[in-house]
C-alpha cells in the first residue's frame, strides 16, 4: 500500500489484496493467511501461496504447487495473478527467495520478472525482488 500521509508505510496483509483474482486457467482465493491456487476447469485446489506482510512490501514465503499438478503452468499463472493483485493494492515491492540447492526456483523467479538481490537469503538461499 502507499505510505499514509504521515510517511509511515503500512504492513500489507492477504486481506489487503483484491481476491479472488481470476486468470485464464487458475484463480487465487483468500484463505486467511494464505492464498489457494484453484484450477478453473474443475475447482481443484492445486497449490498455495504463503505471504508475510512487511512495511511497504510483501514477502512471498512460499509458492508451492502440489506434486501431481506441477509442470502445467499453475505456478507461473499464480505468480502473474499475485503480481496483478499486488499492483491493484498499490504494493510497491514484492520480495521472495529461492533455496540454494534448487536451481529451478532461481530460474522460475527470474522468468517471473524478479531480480536477484545481493546478500544471503533464508537458509543460504537467494533473495529476489520485483518493484511494481
Amino acid at each position: 500500500r502507499r505510505a499514509p500521509r504521515d510517511g509511515v508505510a503500512r504492513t500489507v496483509r492477504v486481506d489487503d489484496l483484491p481476491l479472488p483474482i481470476i486468470g485464464e486457467r487458475f484463480r487465487l482465493e483468500n484463505r486467511g493467511d494464505e492464498m489457494t491456487i484453484v484450477r478453473l476447469a474443475d475447482g481443484a485446489e492445486v497449490g498455495r501461496i504463503r505471504i508475510e506482510g512487511t512495511e511497504g512490501a510483501v514477502l512471498i514465503r512460499s509458492l508451492c504447487i502440489d506434486e501431481p499438478h506441477r509442470s502445467y503452468g499453475a505456478g507461473s499463472e499464480a505468480a502473474r495473478l499475485f503480481n496483478q493483485a499486488c499492483q491493484a493494492a498499490k504494493v510497491p515491492l514484492v520480495r521472495t527467495w529461492a533455496p540454494r540447492d534448487l536451481g529451478l526456483s532461481v530460474y522460475f523467479w527470474i522468468r517471473m520478472g524478479y531480480s536477484p538481490v545481493p546478500g544471503e537469503g533464508p537458509d543460504g538461499g537467494i533473495w529476489f525482488e520485483r518493484r511494481l
